[in-house]
Parts: structure tokens; sequence; C-alpha cells
């Protein structure tokens, strides 16, 4: 009777542990998926990263086009504060231009007012931009008469007459042909005597057809009696 007993037990201690076996098999697997399945939910996907990077670039473009704005604005604002000077009557780049030409064509010789407006349109500038430029600018028309007779009698013989019809040949006035030929620094005597001498380089001539010359260039009979005598 006991050894049926022994028996027995030890075959419920081994149906015990068999039924605990799988009992263990089992927690360790549901071990195993969670920490599995607790690991894949903490690793990012490829998913997550890629709509990241997809939503930063349009971001960046957005700020660029927010930094140009102000420049297009400014540029923009300045174009259209351009015109209204202009449409107001305000003086326009081309303007501005041939007054600044103007000052440096006196700065280099004599103009009379017209023939720097003639030289200003000669330079391409428009007839109203011109006329601004010889209204505006800085300068004293009889004393540029004056220089433009000096440049001539240092240059060439001329009679007092004579230098007084260039003058006006160079747009200058009546009124400042003559001041410049009232202020000129020269000596008429020597000046027929200078243009007799030119023309006898040029050709032979007789005393009479000099002097005759000399009374067509403008000079007084004492002038071109002066210069056939000091020949």
């Amino acid at each position: 009777m006991n050894t049926p007993t022994r028996m027995s037990l030890a075959m419920a201690a081994a149906l015990a542990l068999t039924a605990c076996a799988p009992a263990e098999q089992e927690v360790v697997v549901v071990t195993e998926t969670v920490t599995t399945v607790a690991a894949e939910s903490t690793r990012p996907s490829p998913t997550t990263r890629i709509t990241t990077t997809a939503t930063a670039e349009p971001v960046a473009q957005e700020t660029d086009t927010r930094e140009a704005t102000p420049t297009t604005r400014a540029v923009a604002e300045e174009t259209e504060a351009g015109t209204a000077t202009e449409s107001a009557g305000g003086p326009s780049r081309q303007h501005d231009a041939a007054l600044e030409s103007a000052r440096q064509y006196l700065n280099y010789t004599n103009f009379s007012r017209q023939g720097l407006y003639e030289q200003l349109l000669y330079e391409q500038y428009p007839p109203e931009a011109a006329e601004y430029a010889v209204d505006n600018v800085q300068t004293d028309w009889n004393a540029n008469a004056v220089g433009a007779a000096q440049d001539y009698v240092a240059y060439s013989g001329f009679s007092r007459s004579g230098l007084y019809e260039q003058l006006e040949y160079e747009g200058y006035t009546p009124a400042q042909a003559q001041y410049g030929v009232d202020n000129v620094q020269t000596d008429w005597n020597a000046n027929a005597l200078r243009t007799a001498r030119s023309y006898l380089d040029f050709t032979a001539m007789s005393d009479g057809e000099l002097y005759d010359q000399l009374i067509y260039e403008g000079y007084t009979p004492d002038q071109a009696s002066y210069a056939l005598t000091n020949l």
C-alpha cells in the first residue's frame, strides 16, 4: 500500500513540475514580446523622419521670401518717388547730368549761352535738359565773351569789327559781343600787321591789294596803313 502511495506522490510531483513548466515558458515569451514591442515603439520610424524633412524645406523657403520682400518694396518706393519728383516738375537724372556737363565745359573753355545749349544738344541731351542746364549753370556770359575774344586774338589776327562778328557767330548776344571787344587786351595795329603777314605767306599781293584786303577784314585805314608801313 505504501509503495503505490510513494509512486503516486512522485508522479504527482512530476505532474506538478510539468504543469509549472509551460507557465514559466509562457511568462518568458510574454515578457520577450512586451520588451520587443516596447523597443519597437521607441524606435523612430522612417516615415516620421521623411515627414520632418519635408516639412522643414517649405519653412526655409517661406523665410527667404519674407526676407526679400523689404528690398523689393524699397526699390518700388524709390522708383515711385523718382517718378513723382519728375511728374511734379523737379529735375530728372538727365537734367542733372546736363547741368554737370555744362559746368565741365565751362571749366574747359568759354561758351556763349547759345553755344553751350547747342553743344549739349550735340551730346544728345534732350532739349528740355539742355535748357535747364544753361538756365541754372553758374557763369558770367560777359566774362565768357571776353575770354573767347582773348582766345581768338591769341590764335590769329583780328580787327575789332571782325572779332565782334566772330563772337556773334559763336552765339553771344550783341551786348555780350560788344563787351568782349571793349575789354579784350590786344593791339589792333599789331593785329593788322599780323594779318598782312599771314596773307603774304599765303600768296603774293601788291600793297594796294593788301591794303584793300585789310580794310575788308574790318581794320581801319590807319591800322591798314600801319601794317603796310611795318612789313
